[in-house]
């Protein structure tokens, strides 16, 4: 494992080593003690063999499973609490939700939240490329059927869930064997282009700069890099034989060469104003919110799930302000988050293997839920 990718799967399990290891997660998971908070679960994407188990469970044990609304009711003293309520949410709208946990959850007749991201889902009827990362994810004509059944509830999870440049620091490059799938890994950027009168495409050219980034949502103001020092490495890799090019000697010295002399006469980037983030971040909250809306009619859209689990106060209060009620989160909330003050109301999720601690017939020890995929 290289030392990137022990960072990363570090970065991962940080809230749940945090969690056990601190004491911080519920007390049921701890100990043989019902829970005192409506438990919440995450999952991404799924298969049969392990999320058919967790629905036996669930429903052998009379669980009854929350809409969004329905969980923020409870929490918000709206409505009266059950015994037996959790809340499943699936995040992303991977393809597994509509090809595998749809059909389980109507067998099992029970629902979950789906924090999908609209500015990603392809129509359905179009005809997808190779390279088409969002091939893996669910169409509009599948989340249009999973809505309508009531079994799934449509939430944002973000217009893209994308990356933001926070530093001029290149750290890297776009290429052919890059992956810039927010699905395979946090670095996620974004450029956007006119397709036609209205539509827009999202795409990563071959040669864009790809500098230290962290979530759209993230407290860090946006680096702004000269749209002239951008063009300058895309057309170079273009005209120096595209895909070739990354198999010629000291490519990346050759781009970064193109950066420094560029910086050196070009004006420098700079970081967005706060008045700037403050409208980027808003503009993503509100239209996630209405494009779900607008493609699922008769849909409201009120929960929204941080991509990556990161966030900042800033875009906790902007989400308030674009018409959110609860924001989810990972298995630990951030420390800028009071769970009895906050609002929108904060929502930690446990994964999904701790659904077995939940009291019930089959319910199993904390050390067996370590020995393998569950």
């Amino acid at each position: 494992m290289t030392i990137r990718h022990f960072k990363r799967s570090f970065e991962k399990n940080r809230n749940e080593l945090f969690g056990l290891g601190l004491g911080r997660y519920p007390a049921f998971v701890r100990s043989d003690v019902p829970p005192e908070q409506i438990p919440v679960f995450q999952f991404h994407e799924v298969s049969t063999a392990t999320l058919q188990p967790v629905l036996e469970f669930i429903a052998r044990n009379d669980y009854v499973t929350l809409t969004g609304d329905e969980y923020y009711k409870r929490v918000a003293g709206a409505s009266p609490r059950g015994d037996r309520e959790v809340m499943l949410t699936f995040d992303d709208g991977q393809a597994s939700l509509y090809a595998v946990a749809f059909p389980l959850l109507r067998k099992f007749k029970q629902r979950a939240v789906a924090y999908i991201v609209p500015g990603r889902v392809p129509d359905g009827v179009e005809t997808l490329q190779e390279n088409d990362t969002d091939r893996a994810l669910c169409n509009w004509l599948q989340i249009r059927e999973m809505y309508a059944s009531g079994v799934i509830d449509v939430q944002s999870h973000s217009l893209y869930h994308h990356s933001i440049p926070i530093s001029p620091k290149v750290v890297d490059f776009a290429r052919p064997d890059l992956s810039t799938s927010f699905l395979q890994s946090d670095l996620a950027p974004i450029r956007e282009r006119k397709l036609d009168g209205s539509s827009l495409e999202i795409y990563t050219p071959w040669g864009l700069p790809i500098y230290q980034w962290n979530a759209r949502m993230c407290a860090h103001p946006a680096y702004i890099e000269s749209t002239q020092i951008e063009e300058l490495c895309i057309r170079y890799v273009a005209e120096n034989g595209g895909e070739a090019f990354f198999h010629t000697r000291d490519w990346r010295g050759q781009l970064r060469k193109i950066i420094k002399n560029a910086r050196e006469k070009i004006a420098p980037g700079r970081f967005e104003t706060v008045g700037e983030q403050r409208t980027a971040i808003l503009k993503d909250l509100f239209h996630s919110k209405a494009t779900i809306e607008a493609r699922l009619p008769g849909s409201r859209v009120q929960h929204f799930c941080f991509p990556w689990y990161r966030g900042s106060a800033l875009a906790v209060e902007l989400s308030q302000e674009a018409g959110y009620i609860s924001n989810a989160w990972g298995s630990l909330l951030p420390e800028f988050v009071n769970p009895d003050e906050a609002q929108p109301v904060p929502i930690p999720r446990l994964p999904p293997k701790y659904i077995y601690r939940l009291p019930g017939v089959g319910r199993r020890p904390l050390w067996r839920l370590f020995g393998g995929a569950v």
